[in-house]
């Protein structure tokens, strides 16, 4: 995908301003101050901490992991974005809230290419039924944002470093299978091995696991200043995952406005 589809939800967002809830935990003032720019993509509503004078509607709660699930279980937000809340809390309420196990794909955008990315979440993607999973719904999800997706698989090496390590050789295999098995489901996926820089162009990027994809996912924002518009957990509702080590909302909360336009 090209810089323009974030630019499309980008504008589709505007257009819709859905109603936004974000959770803040032990607010502060430069955190609220940077919650204001993106109300220019949607009604914001503050779930949990903040100043009632701060310019946003405001939805008190002590524990907001758990509030805001619910509040998008019982549509009284159109989607929601975790904010700084704690990642294990919320992922937690939103898998019993909602009786779903937790897949996230990050959408990034790097030098005019955007494409998920995941697994992102450390305790994500240890089974091939988990990243055939992501590679399914990712294919999934995408196609209902009007994408035909190209994917690609991670592994720990090349074909021919097959034999130098028992743990390389089962990544190798594994990739392998989450390929074949996608391929026959309709899905146009190919491993990679470990050549990442061979997925350039793709739509869908699986890591081998958990752990060395929010490796790479923190070497592409923090490091090598990629784009995030955060990570929308794959359900039916919208719940976009975001960052607690970025400076302003803005994507997260486009995302998620752009997403609630599309499920409408």
């Amino acid at each position: 995908m090209d810089g323009t589809f974030v630019r499309q939800l980008e504008d589709r967002a505007r257009t819709r301003r859905a109603r936004i809830g974000i959770g803040v935990w032990k607010a502060n003032p430069e955190l609220t101050a940077s919650l204001l720019p993106a109300r220019q993509f949607a009604d914001l509503v503050v779930v949990g901490e903040a100043n009632p004078d701060c310019g946003l509607d405001v939805i008190a709660s002590q524990e907001p992991w758990r509030d805001l699930p619910r509040l998008l279980f019982e549509g009284q937000i159109d989607g929601a974005v975790r904010g700084n809340l704690p990642a294990s809390r919320t992922m937690k309420a939103i898998s019993e809230q909602f009786s779903v196990k937790v897949r996230r794909l990050a959408l990034i955008e790097l030098q005019g290419w955007s494409f998920f990315f995941g697994p992102v979440g450390i305790d994500e993607g240890e089974s091939i039924s988990d990243r055939l999973s992501l590679v399914l719904k990712g294919t999934e999800y995408l196609r209902s944002l009007g994408v035909s997706p190209k994917a690609s698989v991670l592994s720990g090496g090349r074909m021919e470093d097959l034999g130098r390590s028992e743990r390389v050789d089962k990544s190798l295999a594994e990739a392998e299978f989450i390929a074949a098995r996608a391929r026959d489901r309709g899905v146009e996926a190919f491993h990679k091995g470990i050549l990442i820089e061979d997925c350039r162009g793709d739509d869908l990027i699986i890591a081998p696991e958990g752990v060395s994809g929010n490796l790479v996912f923190r070497t592409l924002l923090l490091l090598c200043g990629a784009n995030s518009l955060g990570a929308p957990v794959m359900m039916e509702k919208v719940f976009v995952d975001s960052s607690r080590a970025r400076g302003n909302f803005n994507g997260p909360v486009a995302l998620a406005s752009a997403l609630a336009a599309i499920r409408e």
